[in-house]
């Protein structure tokens, strides 16, 4: 039975689900469907409780996308209403464990929080940015482009196996190697 707190469910959508990577490590993990079902509580557990300024929650990323290797982090975008002040969420999501993370950059477009069961071991990102912003576009189009495109999907596997055996280390030249991949095919 899920417990009534919204932070204890949040911790219970993740245990066991094979989630979790060490803070500056990069490794990519088999595809799993435990990652889904964890989305599936923890966003659960963030809707129940979120504030009117988000309008969508929503699961982005590898782990997003089924029989695609991934980092074993969970990703979820939360869209929120035009012109909300990018601390108005701090409150909401450190009340269920997140930890701020930094502010949007010239690479990433959103206010990032991190959510960790044990210090240092990430289970999930949770990227806050405007709701069908050209940032929060890009998240869901290259999700949706890999969940219809096996060809782009198995390229894509193929490229993290590479970054991640080339930069175990290092995780900003693993997710600048990779960038060319991403970015929208316009």
């Amino acid at each position: 039975m899920s417990h009534p707190d919204p932070a204890r469910r949040l911790a219970d959508a993740l245990t066991g689900t094979g989630l979790g990577l060490r803070r500056g490590v990069v490794a990519v993990a088999p595809a799993s469907d435990a990652w889904a079902r964890a989305f599936r509580g923890v966003h659960e557990a963030l809707a129940s409780t979120a504030p009117t300024e988000v309008l969508s929650i929503q699961h982005i990323g590898s782990t997003s996308v089924p029989g695609l290797e991934a980092k074993p982090i969970l990703d979820i975008a939360i869209g929120v209403r035009p012109g909300t002040p990018s601390d108005a969420l701090d409150g909401w999501l450190s009340g269920l464990g997140m930890l701020l993370r930094g502010d949007a950059t010239d690479v990433r477009p959103d206010r990032m929080y991190g959510y960790e069961l044990e210090p240092m071991i990430r289970l999930v990102n949770v990227h806050v940015l405007e709701y069908q912003s050209r940032g929060w576009q890009d998240y869901l189009g290259f999700r949706d482009r890999l969940r219809a495109d096996p060809v782009d999907r198995e390229a894509y596997g193929a490229l993290k196996r590479r970054l991640a055996d080339r930069h175990p280390g290092d995780r900003l030249a693993y997710i600048r190697d990779k960038e060319s991949f991403i970015l929208p095919r316009r």
